[in-house]
């Protein structure tokens, strides 16, 4: 699966739109702008270039609007295409109204383009085969959440600290202006609500200026954790769920 190929449909946004559009392009999807329900329920339908996610403004005009989600749906069929809120955190009111309609996952301002990217992968996750993972441009099946984390790299006798871009049990991306070769091994300390853990992993991936540059990534490196031991496993995991339930309705 190629980022590209995935389209994502932005409806009903106002002057925003633009700026979202071009954010969520420079994550590698394709990206379409609707404005009027007949318009974006036509691009829905359309079998050969289907959509894969339809983000829709927070504070859509509920109740008064919701034939117009019942129309995308509609359009959508079983397609399995997921909806996501986004924009300023509306009312416990509006969150119902949401929710109602089906709306299941949510974004809400200001947020990070490394949480955009999480929200969208979330949203074209296919149960029958993985989470489509952006960062490493492969389906994985451990689910990653964006974080603020910071975090200690130890290769050897040396130690340097490094920006915990994102976290899942099975391994991390780490922004760091210095990554350690592909290959290497090393040790992260993690500082986790019931403590620091101190994991084994390797270098799998490096992200660095030149030829091969993710730009939709910072600069630093993808960590495959080894020999993880229960507690870790257990903390890393507790974390990735309770950050995971921050983006659902």
């Amino acid at each position: 699966m190629v980022a590209g190929q995935e389209r994502v449909l932005l409806y009903a946004f106002g002057a925003e739109r633009g700026e979202l559009a071009q954010r969520i392009r420079q994550l590698g999807y394709e990206t379409l702008v609707e404005t009027e329900p007949r318009a974006a329920a036509a691009r829905v339908a359309r079998p050969l270039e289907p959509v894969c996610a339809i983000l829709l403004p927070a504070n859509l005009a509920l109740p008064q609007r919701a034939s117009e989600l019942d129309q995308l749906a509609r359009a959508a069929g079983t397609s399995g295409v997921r909806f996501v809120a986004v924009g300023e955190r509306p009312t416990v009111e509006a969150l119902e109204l949401l929710r109602d309609k089906n709306v299941r996952l949510c974004l809400w301002s200001p947020y990070h383009e490394r949480e955009l990217r999480f929200v969208l992968n979330r949203a074209l996750f296919d149960p029958t085969r993985g989470f489509y993972d952006s960062e490493q441009a492969d389906l994985r099946h451990d689910l990653r959440v964006p974080t603020s984390l910071g975090a200690r790299i130890v290769v050897g006798e040396r130690e340097k600290s490094a920006q915990v871009y994102s976290l899942a049990v099975g391994g991390c991306f780490l922004e760091t202006p210095r990554p350690t070769l592909v290959g290497g091994p090393l040790d992260v300390v993690l500082p986790l609500p019931p403590g620091e853990f101190r994991v084994a992993g390797r270098v799998v991936l490096t992200n660095v200026p030149g030829n091969l540059v993710r730009a939709n990534l910072p600069r630093g490196m993808g960590i495959e954790f080894l020999r993880l031991e229960q507690a870790a496993r257990e903390a890393i995991g507790h974390y990735v769920r309770e950050r995971a339930h921050a983006y659902e309705l």
